[in-house]
């Protein structure tokens, strides 16, 4: 397949740094610097593919603005090896800089290249979508640098099913799924006690990928999304941004924002990608409390807006944005807690309050989504109609 720019953004820690917790960007499992990390690996299994008519774009994300140059340079010394055998390139802060001074001259706004960063889940993914943009190119595929290609027809199946037209409208989003390692569904055997009863969503999610990816036609709609495994179309990046009050599950946020704009995600059943992400050193407190802010705020998107249905969005995500999230929430912290106390860590116990205190400020419901949606909307596309076909600064 031509015309297509495959982005694979890469997340890197400071090197020996003492505690993970003082991370100034929340990102799950990032790469130390002393480490040679997942990205090697992954551009290592392009060569599946024999000839690769794309162009590949790293996206080098810092999880604190010290090590920026750093990350730089170490990602710049894993894929030099690779220049002789595809068009590839990176896209660092220096680069993000050099691109919000060119849509400067292009007239675009103060206001609306805030969205142009590196800071979060949400604005790396914006970040991937500019660099389809910033090339041309028809395809953005966006893939995850813990991930490897085992299927040599990958490519070539991305390209069948998006030239496919369903109910008159051509496909504009195209989700795949990941081997982990060698089966779609989630190991369900190892949820943590206090996440069993009342946030066990490996459950929910294998009961969702048994509906969608275990059976039924090779295309369909899907409510989830793997951000490591998607296509995107030119038009369909360039009129939807990723929402930045996501910092996590910002694909599935991403699945909402298209559906309210008309665009709907299907899933490929025979689009797969083996996953083989690293252990996250993250706390549990912290992952659960990016989860809960994010189903809380997903729950009011859903409310604010008459395109989206709780019900096409069950099982999964759709169980764990109803009625009952709230209390889902505050019993699962407190059997967190319990388990904290039961270790004596009375700090990462109080974390657990600090949720639920959260939960009781309620602020999510002050957000008013449908107009931040358009407010955002409105500023991505200013910086995306002058972008295309712009290229990525060297």
């Amino acid at each position: 397949m031509k015309d297509f720019t495959m982005v694979i953004p890469s997340y890197w820690g400071a090197a020996e740094r003492a505690s993970k917790e003082s991370d100034e960007i929340v990102f799950d499992h990032p790469t130390l610097l002393e480490e040679e990390g997942t990205l090697g690996r992954l551009l290592e299994s392009l060569e599946i593919f024999g000839e690769f008519a794309g162009a590949v774009v790293i996206i080098s994300a810092a999880n604190a603005p010290q090590i920026v140059d750093e990350v730089e340079a170490k990602v710049e010394s894993i894929i030099k090896p690779f220049r002789d055998r595809f068009a590839i390139a990176q896209i660092s802060q220096r680069t993000v800089e050099i691109i919000k001074q060119n849509l400067t001259e292009q007239g675009v706004s103060e206001a609306a290249l805030k969205l142009v960063n590196l800071d979060n889940y949400a604005a790396v993914r914006n970040m991937c979508s500019l660099a389809g943009i910033l090339n041309g190119s028809r395809y953005t595929i966006f893939i995850d640098d813990d991930e490897v290609f085992t299927d040599p027809d990958f490519l070539n199946k991305v390209a069948e099913s998006m030239s496919c037209r369903i109910d008159g409208k051509q496909i504009e989003a195209l989700a795949g799924y990941y081997l982990q390692p060698d089966t779609y569904r989630l190991d369900d055997t190892k949820v943590p006690t206090w996440r069993a009863p009342y946030w066990n969503n490996t459950v929910s999610m294998n009961r969702a990928f048994d509906q969608i990816i275990g059976r039924g036609d090779r295309l369909k709609p899907t409510p989830f999304v793997f951000g490591g495994n998607m296509t995107l179309s030119l038009e369909a990046v360039k009129q939807v941004p990723f929402d930045p009050r996501i910092t996590r599950g910002e694909d599935i946020d991403f699945l909402l924002n298209l559906r309210i704009h008309g665009i709907t995600f299907y899933l490929d059943r025979e689009l797969s990608i083996k996953h083989l992400p690293p252990p996250s050193a993250q706390s549990a407190w912290k992952k659960f409390r990016e989860d809960a802010l994010r189903f809380l705020y997903e729950r009011k998107k859903v409310t604010d807006h008459a395109e989206l249905k709780l019900a096409d969005l069950q099982p999964y995500p759709g169980e764990f944005l109803g009625d009952d999230l709230e209390d889902r929430i505050e019993k699962t912290c407190t059997l967190l807690k319990q388990e904290y106390q039961a270790q004596s860590d009375e700090q990462e116990a109080h974390e657990c309050d600090k949720i639920i205190t959260l939960l009781q400020e309620k602020s999510w419901e002050q957000i008013d989504t449908k107009t931040w949606l358009q407010e955002i909307t409105a500023y991505w596309q200013e910086c995306t109609a002058p972008a295309v076909g712009l290229g990525i600064p060297g």
